[in-house]
């Protein structure tokens, strides 16, 4: 790959340009011997770049691809992962996979410098997805893709890529966890909730349920039972955030709904005694 002033080059580039006492007074580094500018935005292909001269001809997919291609939910960090074909890449910050992505699911975008970089499809980085991570942090992964364009839906794009690729592995993975793909999730959380609310066996609830003859939606209902379940994130602390949604609760209540409120608190730290408080309002 060449690269311009303006981007990521390697140490040796630097040396050979400006000496050994200036090479990187200008520029911090992303990986072994590979420097970028230090007023470089960090992005998603700022990183690919960065990694595609640490590693030529390497393809982004997993997270640093699902993130290029406009996924919502993003993990705090994530790693740069490269398909690497055949060879052996150890690197920090790089998770390399040893396979090569097939040539028609692999898409080139420019970087900042107009250098090709080269990127798995929205569909196949799902796959990758899929197939490596936990099953909680997978579905996250497959329920925002719906929101990375218009016609990804996982429930439909990952049955039908695999339907070309007989034998491939984490296929049946993948597969399975496409059947708890859920599009109408709003939140990282609010699916990992659901998933939670699935394994105690609560699967009734309707997601986004729309309450009649009112401009409100809940999390998970149980319309018959008049019980919502609902994730407060964080920015339902914010002030105007917390007077509508007083607002919102006490109209629903004297409709007759009654609600199980669920902080990131209680889900991480005291799940034990959710699970009984979720399971105590459905028996």
């Amino acid at each position: 790959m060449t690269t311009s002033p303006g981007g990521p080059r390697r140490y040796g580039h630097l040396l050979s340009e400006f000496g050994a006492h200036r090479a990187t007074d200008r520029y911090r580094r992303t990986h072994h011997g590979v420097w970028e500018p230090r007023e470089t935005r960090q992005t998603p292909v700022s990183r690919l770049a960065a990694a595609t001269v640490a590693v030529p001809g390497a393809v982004a997919t997993g997270w640093l691809a699902v993130a290029i291609h406009g996924h919502p939910w993003l993990p705090r960090e994530y790693p740069v992962e490269l398909a690497v074909g055949l060879r052996r890449v150890r690197r920090p910050g790089i998770t390399a996979r040893r396979y090569d992505v097939p040539i028609d699911r692999v898409e080139t975008i420019l970087d900042a410098d107009r250098n090709p970089l080269l990127v798995a499809s929205p569909e196949w980085a799902l796959f990758d997805l899929a197939r490596n991570l936990d099953r909680d942090e997978a579905v996250v992964a497959l329920d925002g893709a719906w929101r990375m364009g218009p016609g990804i839906d996982a429930r439909l794009a990952m049955p039908s890529l695999l339907d070309h690729y007989p034998g491939l592995r984490g296929r049946r993975i993948a597969l399975d966890r496409c059947t708890l793909v859920d599009p109408k999730s709003q939140s990282a959380m609010e699916t990992r909730l659901r998933l939670f609310l699935v394994d105690l066996g609560i699967t009734h609830l309707i997601s986004q349920f729309k309450v009649r003859g009112t401009p409100y939606r809940l999390d998970f209902a149980d319309p018959e039972r008049m019980i919502a379940v609902e994730y407060d994130g964080d920015h339902h602390y914010e002030p105007r955030q917390h007077a509508r949604d007083v607002e919102r609760r006490n109209r629903l209540e004297a409709l007759g709904w009654r609600f199980i409120q669920v902080t990131k608190r209680q889900f991480y730290l005291t799940r034990q005694e959710l699970a009984g408080q979720l399971l105590c309002a459905f028996s």
